[in-house]
């Protein structure tokens, strides 16, 4: 396999991984924060005494079940350890009943029970849930680097570099010509002969140019 088959091979991997990564993510967030809401839910009798009990036990640490036939039988959850007297915790959520609901001491049932609260119950995540979110997330980003460094790695691979200048052509100077002499006149060429065929008169009119510039 040529390296050009395996990079989109590896890119398809690392963009499939990054999705069930963050699929994964997004589900446990949910199911995580889903779980722990403190969002009161019942009928609404149930939900106002929910609001009324949390003062004393706690924020989102109190259940609360009403009956709805005559006498009636309310349950009351609370979070926390077992415990063995409950004689003033009992007291306390009587004068809240009796306060809100007019709860008849003598003809209806108050069921109360503490004991520690199943996972996702509570509103406060454990530390299994922050370290299953938090490598979740780290997985999710490690991933998405991984994604965008390689395409930064391949555009830059891949990106058009400018053209190198192309060598200067030679500027081709013509050969030098041989100088010409320039043509004499008629009076050199005149001059010349004379000299040839002449050369006594010739003298003598050079030694009277001679005599007449010293003059």
């Amino acid at each position: 396999m040529s390296a050009k088959d395996r990079t989109p091979t590896t890119r398809l991997l690392a963009l499939a991984a990054l999705s069930i990564a963050a699929g994964l993510l997004a589900l446990r967030a949910y199911d995580v924060f889903g779980s722990t809401s403190s969002e009161s839910i019942g009928s609404p009798i149930e939900r106002e005494l929910t609001y009324l009990l949390e003062p004393i036990t706690g924020s989102d640490r109190v259940r609360v079940t009403v009956s709805n036939t005559r006498p009636r039988q309310i349950l009351v959850m609370v979070d926390g350890d077992v415990a063995s007297d409950m004689r003033l915790l009992r007291s306390r959520v009587e004068d809240i009943l009796v306060a809100s609901i007019a709860f008849d001491t003598e003809a209806d049932t108050l069921k109360l029970s503490q004991f520690p609260f199943a996972r996702g119950v509570g509103a406060a995540l454990t530390p299994l849930q922050i370290a299953e979110l938090s490598g979740l997330g780290l997985l999710t980003l490690a991933l998405l680097g991984l994604l965008l460094g390689r395409q930064s790695s391949r555009a830059s691979e891949y990106s058009v570099s400018e053209p190198a200048p192309a060598p200067s052509a030679t500027i081709s100077r013509p050969a030098p010509r041989p100088l010409q002499m320039a043509q004499p006149d008629d009076e050199i060429r005149a001059a010349g002969t004379l000299a040839e065929t002449k050369p006594n008169e010739t003298a003598n009119l050079v030694r009277g140019w001679l005599s007449y510039a010293e003059d």
